[in-house]
């Protein structure tokens, strides 16, 4: 979305009318008026007549004339998440709310993010991990979003943490696009795109992040968004990450607007559909799934909306049945989606469907391949009452058995040892609810799972050398985590880090992403600094009561990539420890990959 906040409704009905003379049966241009072996059906021709139903009036909390609709979304059979294009209205005007929304279109707030330049209007764009993404390392069913080049997971109720940054300026303040690979040809990996650099990169499930290519290395461009990966057999681009290029100047049709696609060697193609304002690209899917059953199965933002409402309005499965495997390009200049297909030879675009007067973003279609919930609390709540019969039916037999030996002579001792085993089992619980002080962990733990005790340690890093310097370490980000007891007020703590075996002078740097929790695993907005010289970190927050909080740094492992190799030796011991708190060190192995 251009930075405007009105469009006159003159100009969006022309729009409008033009969009639809010019789209129907176009055909379209460049490399994909090649022909190819890897033909794919083009459905029964144009697409159906759609239905769009208005669904839900998610918007941010400020009055008229400062109150938008959603901007990003994301949905799943059990999930539907927004977020809002406006930090108006909110008690700090400085984060923006992510919305969940309920069956009945109802919405409330979930989290809060960073708002890219402090506050205000900026899009942020979501995404969901499903199925595919374990084979990169990621848990299904979590949320990513983007906030400038910060990509942000939720798992609620945990507040949302930093996952993984990317090192370009061009994902710089906002419009940073966000997917996941289902189809393979990028690993499953998450895949990002910067859109005032023309930059790729993805992102695996340990925060690593890699540069794919960059599509100005094609030639000139406008401005990248909304990228998905398109199934294998769609024409001689399949399997490729397609971008929308809304203001692409150098099209055939000389109406500015484009679809880009880039291989997973990072060579890009510019110009394979034109669209008019082109937003983005959605991949319709073979499976349809609905969101709470009764409702739609694509979910479309209009964020402002000139003649009618704003928020989420959804379409239903009849409207793409023959369709799978074809691809929708919503428009940002009033005139609606486009269909594109492939009809063996070239990609075929007719015009789909259109919310007049609405401003298109982000959209989503239910993803079948996001694990749902509900499987996994309907036998913990089973299970609850089976060990409390057991135990006590097995326990009586024994106290029966020890009686029958009373009478051998041996009656006094039998009595005495009795009761000994019964004391036994209850000191057993007593250290389970206890607290670690600190630990090292992987990328995506959260604060509930350090805090019950239920977070993975971390105990080494794996790095590379190439021509003497480390070229890679993995995983590429981690986390040191300590719990302190601090009064009400203003508290400061310094977490140190050395090396224990002297062979490496290099420490880490810490990433965007760091925090403090109250004992609930509120964030308390802490600041967080970094000695440049001695790595020596410097945690500031005012407390609001007396009690146990937890601090979590994020540590960039990348940092010390162009570093010189370790010697003598290849392994490097580090300790972190927070200064003044007992039992705080917990340390991590840089070790030589094979």
């Amino acid at each position: 979305m251009k930075r405007k906040i009105t469009i006159t409704l003159t100009i969006a009905g022309l729009l409008g009318l033009a969009g639809v003379l010019y789209a129907a049966n176009q055909s379209f241009f460049g490399g994909a008026q090649n022909p190819t072996s890897d033909t794919k059906s083009a459905g029964e021709g144009a697409a159906p007549a759609a239905t769009h139903v208005f669904f839900s009036n998610v918007h941010n909390p400020a009055p008229f004339p400062n109150q938008a609709g959603p901007l990003g979304v994301a949905a799943a059979p059990a999930d539907l998440i927004a977020t809002e294009y406006c930090a108006f209205g909110n008690p700090d005007p400085t984060f923006t709310n992510v919305d969940k929304v309920a069956c009945d279109g109802s919405f409330a707030t979930i989290a809060q993010i960073a708002t890219p330049g402090g506050g205000g209007c900026a899009e942020l764009y979501m995404t969901i991990a499903p199925t595919q993404s374990a084979n990169a390392g990621f848990s299904p069913r979590d949320y990513f979003i983007t906030a400038g080049p910060n990509i942000w997971q939720l798992r609620p109720p945990d507040p949302a943490v930093v996952f993984a940054t990317i090192p370009d300026s061009g994902c710089a303040p906002d419009h940073t696009g966000i997917t996941f690979d289902k189809v393979g040809s990028f690993g499953n990996n998450m895949l990002v795109t910067c859109k005032f650099s023309g930059s790729v990169w993805t992102v695996d499930g340990n925060g690593l992040v890699t540069l794919v290519g960059n599509f100005h290395s094609a030639g000139q461009i406008g401005e990248i968004e909304s990228p998905a990966v398109v199934p294998r057999n769609f024409g001689p681009f399949g399997g490729q990450l397609w971008v929308g290029d809304e203001d692409y100047p150098n099209t055939v049709s000389t109406v500015p607007g484009a679809v880009h696609a880039m291989d997973s060697s990072g060579n890009a193609t510019l110009d394979v559909v034109e669209w008019h304002g082109a937003e983005g690209v959605i991949v319709i899917p073979q499976n349809l799934c609905t969101f709470c059953a009764q409702n739609g199965t694509l979910f479309q933002a209009i964020t402002l909306n000139e003649q009618g409402p704003y928020g989420i309005y959804e379409y239903f499965p009849a409207d793409f049945a023959g369709l799978g495997g074809d691809v929708l390009i919503p428009s940002e200049t009033g005139i609606g989606t486009a269909l594109v297909q492939f009809d063996g030879t070239n990609y075929v675009t007719s015009f789909f469907d259109n919310i007049p007067g609405g401003t298109y973003e982000g959209a989503s279609f239910v993803d079948c391949d996001v694990p749902t919930p509900t499987p996994t609390f309907t036998p913990t709540a089973t299970f609850t009452p089976t060990p409390t019969a057991t135990a006590t039916a097995t326990f009586t037999p024994t106290a029966t058995a020890t009686a029958t030996f009373t009478p051998t002579a041996t009656a006094t001792a039998t009595a005495t040892f009795t009761p000994t085993p019964t004391p036994t089992p209850t000191p057993t619980p007593t250290p389970t609810p206890s607290i670690q002080v600190s630990k090292i962990t992987p990328t995506g733990t959260t604060c509930t799972e350090f805090k019950n005790g239920t977070a993975e340690t971390l105990s080494s890093l794996s790095y590379k050398v190439k021509n003497g310097v480390i070229s890679q370490v993995s995983p590429g980000v981690f986390f040191y985590w300590v719990k302190v007891t601090v009064p009400a007020g203003n508290n400061t703590f310094s977490i140190t880090q050395t090396i224990t075996t002297g062979n490496f002078n290099s420490l880490f740097d810490i990433a965007s992403g760091s925090n403090v929790f109250d004992f609930s695993c509120n964030s308390q907005h802490p600041t967080i600094t970094q000695n440049p010289t001695t790595g020596t970190v410097t945690v500031q927050w005012n407390a609001p009561t007396a009690g146990t909080y937890f601090i979590s740094i994020k540590y960039s492992a990348s940092s010390l990539g162009g570093e010189p190799a370790p010697s003598p030796g290849t392994t490097v011991h580090y300790n972190f420890t927070t200064t003044g708190v007992p039992g705080s060190t917990s340390g991590l192995d840089l070790i030589l990959s094979p």
